[in-house]
């Protein structure tokens, strides 16, 4: 493992540490949400990209001040903040009858339970549909022809996890819920 991602779990592991202790759940989501369900790291990352309550905003903000942050920059799904020189890319969930869902994506999208791990350590991700979903739209934004090698390897990792027939299932439902998108 090199340097740099070895300190990225360790800046993982600590801020989702203290946003626990102020009771703040956090979501890894994408690259790194794989590597921590699969309890094994594949390789780089250039990010970190986390889900957070959304209304929690003014909260979470406050409890990310406490870090050192620059280059906070809005995007049309949350923010990009650089912490510490970690970029996150961070995304609202809402709360719906008591649980976490991300908008546009399949129920039980952010699990209360820590179903990842990243140096023995369990964290919370986005479920393994989530991923796959963030897939499918990373599809109508991106042609196979323009995915790198890490791409491939990755949405490979995830319809491996969730078999030929939960994928066929879930593209049909993403298909249906995102038609005229």
């Amino acid at each position: 493992m090199s340097k740099k991602t070895d300190e990225e779990i360790r800046f993982i592991l600590e801020l989702f540490s203290k946003a626990e202790a102020q009771n703040i759940p956090l979501w890894l989501e994408s690259g790194w949400a794989i590597d921590a369900r699969l309890g094994k790291i594949a390789g780089e990352h250039e990010d970190i990209d986390l889900a957070y309550p959304a209304e929690r905003l003014a909260d979470f903000m406050a409890f990310l001040d406490v870090f050192q942050t620059a280059n906070y920059e809005k995007t049309d799904y949350g923010f990009l903040l650089t912490v510490r020189g970690h970029l996150l890319d961070c995304e609202p969930c809402q709360a719906e009858d008591g649980k976490y869902e991300l908008e546009g994506m399949p129920h039980g999208s952010c699990p209360e339970t820590k179903e990842g791990v990243l140096n023995g350590i369990p964290v919370r991700c986005t479920s393994w549909e989530t991923i796959l979903w963030e897939y499918f739209y990373y599809l109508e934004e991106v042609p196979l022809s323009n995915w790198r090698e890490k791409d491939f390897v990755s949405y490979r990792s995830v319809c491996e996890q969730l078999g030929s027939e939960v994928v066929t299932r879930q593209h049909a439902a993403f298909k249906s819920r995102n038609s005229g998108v």
